[in-house]
């Protein structure tokens, strides 16, 4: 990132402006922001330093000229699209508070994205990963972090959240006698998730009789685990990076040879319930997408299954 001092002081003032609505009017996460920042930190000071113009008199072929120079230094086209976004955004902002008169970002036609469709497991595959963990016996000779992993891969695959979401789980957010929990996503934007008997049963058990034992000894030492779901064996809340590990440990153990990590869960709770017949817009809701287009990336697995199912069975494929 460049430094603050690379950016003209005027044009410091409105980036700081904007990163304040974003964080405190918008709701937006303190990494959101962050890479808000980084993005607009990197534009400014090319604005100002290849350029010779400050924010508010930024215009269209700058934009391009950037955009340009990011690609000649081989930055991946979805980090440009996201610069892009961000840029856009910032002076969406600038135009509503009347300091500029026009957002350069009009008519540039958007970065052009490769298309990959994400890893997805088969239903025999995730059955494997749900099994590996060693839960030990279930009449008081448990694996402690087993329980809680089996619970915790229960859940991703039951209700499709994220990592994040999982991590910020609350044990006022779970309602197991109705069988849906309520998470707090993106935006700051709540909503309520089913959840599937195997899952419920599991989280159950983790919470009636290893919880409370993997917190007995540091809970004096971090208080805030105390209305977590998921903790570890010292009594802090679990981390993104701590549940990545271990569903990457699962994965090894149930032989998956695929890069798996905790969002495949979600890209497999989508797939499977569209290919077992649910409504896209029913999936668009529980993935808590504000858009259904980030959700039809799930449909091309109907076709897949389509092609593969002719080529399988279809007597001249």
């Amino acid at each position: 990132m460049a430094p603050e001092s690379a950016i003209p002081q005027r044009s410091q003032e409105y980036l700081d402006a904007f990163l304040w609505a974003l964080r405190f009017e918008r709701n937006l996460s303190p990494l959101t922001v962050v890479a808000y920042e980084s993005d607009l930190v990197q534009f400014l000071s090319f604005l100002a330093h290849e350029r010779g113009r400050p924010a508010r008199d930024c215009r269209r072929e700058d934009v391009n000229a950037f955009l340009e120079q990011r690609a000649e230094q081989s930055i991946t086209s979805r980090s440009r699209a996201r610069q892009l976004s961000s840029i856009r955004r910032f002076y969406l902002y600038l135009l509503g508070e009347e300091t500029v008169k026009e957002n350069p970002t009009d008519q540039i036609d958007p970065v052009r994205l490769p298309f990959h469709l994400p890893t997805v497991l088969t239903e025999e595959e995730v059955v494997r990963l749900l099994e590996a963990p060693d839960v030990g016996a279930t009449s008081g000779d448990e694996n402690l972090e087993g329980v809680r992993d089996r619970a915790i891969l229960e859940l991703l695959y039951a209700t499709g959240m994220r990592v994040s979401e999982l991590c910020h789980l609350r044990l006022d957010n779970i309602y197991l006698g109705e069988r849906f929990v309520r998470v707090t996503g993106k935006g700051q934007k709540e909503r309520l998730i089913p959840v599937a008997q195997e899952a419920v049963d599991w989280l159950e058990f983790y919470l009636a009789r290893v919880r409370g034992r993997l917190l007995q000894s540091a809970t004096v030492r971090y208080p805030e685990a105390r209305t977590v779901v998921f903790v570890s064996r010292r009594g802090k809340g679990l981390t993104r990076q701590g549940v990545w590990k271990l569903v990457r440990k699962y994965a090894d153990q149930a032989n998956i040879v695929d890069d798996v990590h905790p969002h495949v869960l979600r890209h497999c709770f989508a797939t499977h319930l569209l290919l077992n017949g649910a409504d896209l817009r029913i999936v668009q809701m529980l993935l808590g997408h504000s858009s259904i287009s980030t959700t039809e990336i799930y449909t091309h697995f109907d076709r897949e299954a389509l092609h593969r199912s002719y080529r399988d069975h279809h007597p001249r494929a």
